[in-house]
């Protein structure tokens, strides 16, 4: 006989805890959702630091091997540099000797021309 009476009242407690703890759920999933963006983006955050530091302690030895380099290329420049001046020398013989077979080559020409031109007929001279 009071089922007749609480029936309703159950009902609208139930209706109104439902409606007071769907928000409070819908807050706490998005309170939740937000604490694991966090999380992501704090682990993110930590990996770029590793990377970071990692690219920083390769900084020093970088620099190192570099300098070492330029002694190096340096060296390189310094004994490669009286070869350069010899190999000059030697182009600008080759270019001397060339211009000698030049002159060479144009006198035997004008020897044979004239060895095989005929004689050019002397003038008469009046006796």
């Amino acid at each position: 006989m009071l089922d007749f009476v609480l029936r309703p009242l159950r009902s609208v407690l139930e209706a109104g805890g439902r409606s007071v703890t769907q928000p409070l759920e819908q807050s706490e999933r998005e309170l939740v959702d937000a604490a694991a963006a966090i999380e992501r983006a704090s682990d993110s955050i930590e990996h770029h630091v590793e990377v970071i530091e990692t690219l920083a302690s390769s900084v020093g030895p970088l620099t190192e091997s570099v300098n070492q380099l330029t002694s190096t290329m340096d060296d390189l420049v310094a004994m490669l540099a009286p070869m350069a001046r010899a190999e000059r020398g030697v182009q600008e013989a080759e270019q001397d000797v060339r211009q000698v077979e030049r002159f060479l080559r144009f006198r035997r020409h004008a020897q044979q021309a004239e060895e095989s031109a005929p004689p050019s007929p002397e003038p008469e001279t009046p006796s």
